[in-house]
Parts: C-alpha cells; structure tokens; sequence
C-alpha cells in the first residue's frame, strides 16, 4: 500500500510501499481526507496496481494501469464503489470491473 493525505501532506511513497492486510487498507481508506492530493495505491507481487485519487465531493478516479496495453483502465467511482473493489482486489478472483475503459497513455 502507498498513499498521501492532501490535508496532513502525509503518507508512503510508491517506491516504498508497505505489505497492508485488507482492513489496513480499508482504515487507511476511510481516514484519508476529502483533498485533491489524497490517494491510495495497492500493489500485487505481480505488478498489478489499481490506484484511488479523490475528485470531489465522495467521487475518486479509480486508475488501474496496464502497460501492456499501453494506458490504464479508469472510471470515476462513489467512495462505496472504491471500498467493493479494494475488497475484490484481495480475492485471488480479482479482475478489472468490465465497466471501466481503457485510456491510452
């Protein structure tokens, strides 16, 4: 997990990112503040990132980049939707919802 609270100016760069069980996550989640410079990003051993940015008023950009495919997979989503898909990126079932699209870089 890596993540910044736009409010505190706090937070895990990419680079060093820790292992976090999924209520970590979701605790993490929960207490980032409402500002345009908050984010979290979860990493998967396999290089599978899926990235959550705070838009505005309970609305986060959901990024989930594929290098092979030259973009990431992307969709404005209510913070409800976020926390159902941090929870299915913990199944070993996760896949990228067939609702998001594909933006090239």
């Amino acid at each position: 997990m890596f993540w910044n609270d736009g409010v505190s100016n706090s937070g895990i760069a990419a680079n060093d990112a820790i292992e976090a069980s999924l209520d970590s996550v979701l605790d993490r989640f929960f207490d980032l503040s409402e500002d345009e410079d908050s984010f979290l990003g979860l990493e998967k051993p396999d290089d599978e990132v899926v990235q959550f940015a705070y838009l505005r008023d309970n609305i986060w950009l959901v990024d989930i980049p594929v290098p092979a495919e030259g973009g990431s997979y992307v969709k404005e989503c209510e913070y409800r939707d976020c926390v159902d898909i941090i929870k299915r990126y913990y199944t070993d079932s996760w896949e990228i919802p067939s609702q998001f699209v594909l933006q090239k870089w």
